[in-house]
């Protein structure tokens, strides 16, 4: 054998040693890939929304919250922050965050609604994401498990009699869509925003001709598998009244998943899907049609 393929071997092996660890950091970790965040880093909106979103967060900052944790079944311990809007906890919106978020991406933005329906405001960072402990993404595994355990604080805190309104997006779209089929009864409707029906499939997506060693990688080290992650079962068994959002234009989740996903659903429902909307858009580019449709359902299910 030859010098040059001597060295080749070993630096061919080392490189792909190196991409397969930072294609892993980049989809399963909360400290993601430097380099491939910058080689794949792309705005998906246009300018004037990420301006009405950072107008909403710098609102919210100044909003003041009574902040909670507890633990994770894997140990971890969660923040959860409580907004009161005057219900004294028995009416309760708990807003989901998605994919490498956090709550005040997301609550914030629908903080002015439910604050003037008078419906107090709880949301959470997932595992691995803002204010929350934790190495490993969930990618809905871990992140529903944990909202449950959520939901069962706030019943211990304001009452087992409290009313509960579930309204998640993107990543926390698909959780509130998975736990669906194992809510207490003070659940009383879901909201998904842009959920995706599997993790299975966004990850082959991603990680293309890498997909099996990520997802043996992701077994050993977080101890889940993606295959587990679909959200059909607990929608099977749901009983819960669910508004299904999604935006025509998303090119993050197909509009075509948030369709089927509606479409599958065999108890009450409704949905709100959007001309000209990208991903989680809806609340900016529709948002008197989205007050109409949440005002709808509270006044129905409330």
């Amino acid at each position: 054998m030859k010098k040059s393929t001597k060295i080749a071997i070993p630096a061919i092996g080392l490189g792909l040693a190196f991409f397969t660890e930072e294609m892993y950091r980049q989809v399963f970790c909360r400290k993601s890939s430097t380099l491939l965040t910058l080689l794949s880093h792309s705005k998906g909106h246009n300018e004037p929304y990420y301006e009405y979103k950072k107008m909403a967060i710098e609102k919210f900052r100044e909003i003041p919250c009574e902040k909670y944790t507890i633990n994770s079944q894997r140990g971890e311990k969660l923040s959860g922050f409580y907004y009161p809007n005057g219900s004294n906890g028995k009416k309760i919106v708990f807003i989901i965050h998605g994919y490498r978020s956090e709550h005040i991406d997301t609550a914030s933005m629908y903080y002015d609604y439910y604050h003037s329906r008078g419906i107090d405001m709880f949301c959470c960072d997932h595992t691995a994401h803002g204010e929350s402990e934790g190495k490993f993404i969930g990618l809905d595994y871990f992140e529903s498990r944990d909202c449950l355990r959520w939901i069962e604080f706030l019943k211990d805190k304001f009452g087992q009699d409290i009313e509960i309104i579930l309204h998640g997006f993107s990543m926390g779209g698909a959780t509130v869509l998975q736990m669906s089929g194992d809510c207490p009864d003070n659940v009383k409707f879901i909201v998904s925003d842009s959920g995706y029906m599997d993790s299975d499939t966004s990850i082959k997506v991603q990680s293309g001709i890498m997909y099996q060693p990520l997802r043996f990688i992701n077994k050993v080290f977080a101890g889940y598998d993606v295959k587990d992650i679909d959200v059909t079962d607990s929608l099977s068994r749901s009983t819960k009244p669910i508004l299904f959002v999604h935006g025509e234009d998303d090119k993050l989740v197909a509009f075509e998943t948030g369709k089927k996903l509606y479409e599958m659903y065999q108890g009450e429902k409704d949905c709100l899907f959007t001309a000209g909307t990208k991903h989680v858009e809806t609340i900016y580019t529709y948002p008197e049609e989205y007050a109409a449709k949440l005002d709808s359902f509270i006044e129905k299910y409330m």
